[in-house]
C-alpha cells in the first residue's frame, strides 16, 4: 500500500513527529511505501501542504477568533473558515494517488478546525480509508475550552473527531479511549507510544564529546536534563525547583539543560521560564537552538535529541498533563534516573508496569499570581534525597535503569507496535 502521515509538521522534536517516524518505521518494515504529508518540515522531506502549517496566518486568526475573542461578525468568520477549508482541500488535490491516509492530531486537538473538515471532505469525495491517530484531544486543553461562536461550537462536535465508517480511530492511553466514547460514541484502539529499543545506545562519541564544553558544562559536573517541548503544560518550573533542591544536597556543580523549544503560543511561559532560571542556584542552559533531530552541520553544528540524553546524569519528566510521554520512555532507553510528577496519563497506562522511578507525587499546585505550578517542599526535598542516594550507589542505581529499560523493551517497543498495526491494518481490510 502507499501511505500518508499527515500533521502540521514533520521531522521536528516534538512528540507527534518523533512518534510518526516510527510509524514510518515499522510500516515500511511491514511492505508498505509511506510519506509524510505535512505543512512545513525540518529534518525530513513529503509532500508539502502549505496550508497546514502551524505558522499559517490565516488560521493564526481563525483560532484566536475561535477561541480568544470574535473580533468580527459571525458571518464574516464563517466566510473566512469556508475559504480557509477550499484552499485546503485545492491544495490536497496535489497529493498523489494513496491506499490509507494516518492522519495526526488534526482530527482531535482543535488547533486548525478548518484543517479536520477540509479532510474529512478530502476523504469523503475521494473514498479514502483513514486512521486517525488521535494524541491529544481539545477538551484536554484550556485554550479550546472557550469557543467564541456556534460556527466553531458546531466544528468541535461534528469534526473533532468525525464519526465515519472510513475512519478508524487510535488513542494512545486508555483514559483517552474511555473519553472518546463517553463524548463522542466513537470506538478506539489503543496504541501507546513506542521506541526503538534495538538501536544503538546513545554515548560519548567523537560528534557529541565537545557538547559539554560547548555549553559551559565541565565533566565532572552535575546534568539534569528536561527534554520536553518548552509549553507550559509541561510544568518544566516544578523540574527547576526540584533541581534547586537537588543541588543544595550534592557536592557538584548543577546544570539545568533544557533541549525542546518554546511553542509560538508559549513565549510568555517561555519568558517567565527564563524569568525564573535567573534566580535559582544553578546555571540554566536553553539548548533549544542547537538541537535538531538528527545531527548536521551546516555553517554550524547541531547535536540531536540523544546527544543531549548522552551528556546528561538525570532526567527530569514533570508534565501535570500528557497523552502519553515520549521524553519518559526515551530516558528509561537512556538508562538514566528519571525524576518524574506522575500525571494520569503516568498512573493509569504507564506506572503498572513496574518502572522505578523518583515520583514527585500527583498533586501541584496553580500559582495564579505567578502563572506557574509549584510542588510542596517537603516533597521536592523527599525526591532529592532519594535521588543524591541513588547517584552515591552506582551498583544499585544501575540495577534500577537496567529493570527500567527491559520493561520498556517488553513493552514499549517497535516489535510491540508492529503487532498493534498488523492487527488494525486487518480491521480496515488494508
Amino acid at each position: 500500500m502507499k501511505i500518508a502521515l499527515v500533521h502540521f509538521r514533520a521531522g521536528f522534536t516534538d512528540g507527534v513527529s518523533l512518534e510518526m517516524e516510527k510509524w514510518k518505521t515499522v510500516l515500511e518494515e511491514l511492505g508498505h511505501e509511506v510519506i509524510y504529508v505535512a505543512g512545513e518540515f525540518d529534518q525530513a522531506q513529503g509532500v508539502e501542504i502549505p496550508s497546514l502549517s502551524m505558522n499559517d496566518a490565516t488560521n493564526l486568526w481563525i483560532h484566536k477568533n475561535a477561541f480568544e475573542k470574535l473580533t468580527v461578525d459571525e458571518r464574516t468568520f464563517e466566510d473566512a473558515f469556508d475559504a480557509y477549508v477550499e484552499r485546503i482541500k485545492s491544495e490536497l488535490k496535489n497529493l498523489p494517488k494513496l491506499d490509507l491516509l494516518i492522519i495526526n492530531n488534526i482530527f482531535s486537538l482543535g488547533f486548525n478546525l478548518a484543517a479536520a473538515v477540509a479532510l474529512t471532505e478530502f476523504v469523503r469525495e475521494k473514498n479514502l480509508k483513514v486512521i486517525a491517530h488521535n494524541h491529544d484531544f481539545y477538551w484536554e486543553r484550556e485554550r479550546y475550552s472557550t469557543p467564541q461562536c456556534e460556527c466553531v461550537k458546531r466544528t468541535l462536535e461534528e469534526y473533532f473527531p468525525p464519526k465515519d465508517g472510513l475512519i478508524l480511530h487510535v488513542t494512545i492511553n486508555r483514559l483517552a479511549q474511555e473519553e472518546l466514547r463517553r463524548r463522542k460514541n466513537i470506538d478506539s484502539v489503543v496504541v501507546p507510544n513506542v521506541f526503538d529499543f534495538n538501536q544503538p545506545v546513545w554515548r560519548i562519541d567523537e560528534y557529541n564529546r565537545d557538547l559539554r564544553s560547548v555549553l559551559g558544562i565541565s565533566e565532572d559536573d552535575l546534568v539534569v536534563l528536561h527534554a520536553t517541548r518548552i509549553v507550559p503544560r509541561k510544568a518544566i518550573e516544578i523540574a527547576m525547583d526540584f533541581v534547586a533542591c537537588l543541588s543544595e544536597k550534592v557536592e557538584k556543580n548543577v546544570h539545568f539543560v533544557l533541549a525542546g523549544f518554546p511553542e509560538t503560543e508559549s513565549q510568555e511561559y517561555y519568558r517567565k521560564i527564563v524569568k525564573k532560571a535567573e534566580s535559582m542556584p544553578y546555571e540554566t542552559h536553553f539548548a533549544f537552538e542547537m538541537v535538531r533531530s538528527e545531527r548536521f552541520v551546516n555553517d554550524r553544528k547541531y547535536y540531536s535529541l540523544w546527544d543531549m540524553y548522552a551528556i546528561c546524569n538525570v532526567i527530569t519528566y514533570t508534565s501535570i498533563l500528557e497523552g502519553w510521554g515520549n521524553q519518559l520512555i526515551e530516558a528509561v532507553f537512556a538508562k538514566k534516573p528519571l525524576v518524574v510528577f506522575e500525571y494520569p496519563v503516568y498512573k493509569s497506562d504507564i506506572a503498572p508496569l513496574g518502572f522505578q522511578l523518583i515520583s514527585l507525587g500527583d498533586t501541584a499546585h496553580y500559582d495564579e499570581n505567578e502563572g506557574l505550578y509549584r510542588l510542596d517542599v517537603q516533597r521536592l526535598d523527599d525526591a532529592a534525597r532519594r535521588l543524591k542516594q541513588l547517584l552515591c550507589d552506582p551498583e544499585r542505581l544501575s540495577e534500577i535503569v537496567e529493570k527500567n529499560f527491559q520493561i520498556g523493551r517488553t513493552h514499549l517497543s517497535l516489535e510491540r507496535l508492529k503487532l498493534l498495526l498488523e492487527n488494525i491494518l486487518k480491521q480496515i481490510d488494508c
